[in-house]
């Protein structure tokens, strides 16, 4: 398996220059095909009743009249790295439609959540939205920190669970392009290290990944940040709200705190 399609979050928001750089620079180094889906229907907005009715149908004139400016602005990254890439426009709701789309897509890139214009606030519910309900792993971008021109170091943010499992398998042809892995595992408790952390390594390195183990203590969200940081890693990799998301959301937890604020480009899956 290899990457061959990329689906990008086509937006006005602010998030949009990072993210479709990003997407760019994955699209190249895999060879891929980018495909960007940009919506004219406001996430989070029910179609009923008549106030509701106008408000949208503003919310979509604005949308048509920003269209061509991000397009030009797609054409133009497009042309610059030399890939190929198609632009769709949809009446549909951006969640469902990104949602839908990501079923034949092998990554889909949005942004973090961040606060700001109204296209901002509209876009806001989508990385938690796809990470849970995607069949395939969500490239959540940052906004206003640096974008890598290419994948070279990866950090995979380990415990034995379903959604780390199912992120690192997702995963397997990014981390298999990669010059170096870092498995990293972390305990709060200051107990022994899993086996698991050695056991995924070695499971790695016979899919021909370069991949290291490292095992550190202390609070799992300042841990693998810091780690990343250190490691000069280019993207990290982390199983999606293994806890309820209702839990993480009230009382915290690693796949919020990243989701929301994420240190680098973050590929997640639930």
């Amino acid at each position: 398996m290899s990457v061959r399609i990329v689906l990008l979050h086509a937006a006005p928001d602010s998030g949009f220059d990072d993210r479709l750089a990003c997407a760019v620079a994955l699209t190249k180094q895999s060879g891929a095909r980018l495909v960007a889906l940009y919506t004219l229907y406001p996430a989070g907005v029910p179609r009923v009743g008549r106030a509701l009715s106008i408000y949208v149908n503003e919310l979509k004139r604005e949308a048509r009249e920003k269209e061509a400016e991000t397009r030009a602005r797609f054409d133009a990254a497009i042309a610059a790295a030399g890939i190929t890439a198609d632009w769709s426009v949809v009446d549909g709701e951006v969640t469902s439609e990104l949602r839908k789309a990501s079923d034949f897509a092998d990554v889909t890139v949005v942004s973090e959540t961040v606060s700001g214009t109204s296209d901002d606030e509209l876009a806001a519910i989508l990385p938690e939205h796809l990470a849970l309900t995607s069949s395939g792993p969500v490239l959540v971008v940052p906004t206003t920190k640096k974008v890598p021109a290419r994948i070279g170091r990866v950090v995979v943010a380990w415990k034995p669970s379903r959604e780390a499992g199912h992120a690192v398998r997702l995963a397997l042809p990014l981390l298999a392009a990669a010059d170096q892995v870092l498995v990293l595992t972390v305990s709060e408790d200051g107990g022994a290290p899993s086996e698991s952390g050695a056991q995924l390594t070695g499971f790695l390195k016979a899919h021909g990944v370069n991949a290291e183990h490292k095992h550190v203590e202390g609070d799992p969200t300042k841990a693998i940040t810091t780690e990343s940081a250190a490691f000069g890693a280019d993207l990290l990799v982390m199983g999606a709200y293994s806890r309820a998301r209702l839990t993480e959301l009230v009382l915290g937890g690693v796949t919020a705190s990243l989701i929301a604020n994420p240190p680098l480009p973050l590929l997640c899956a639930h």
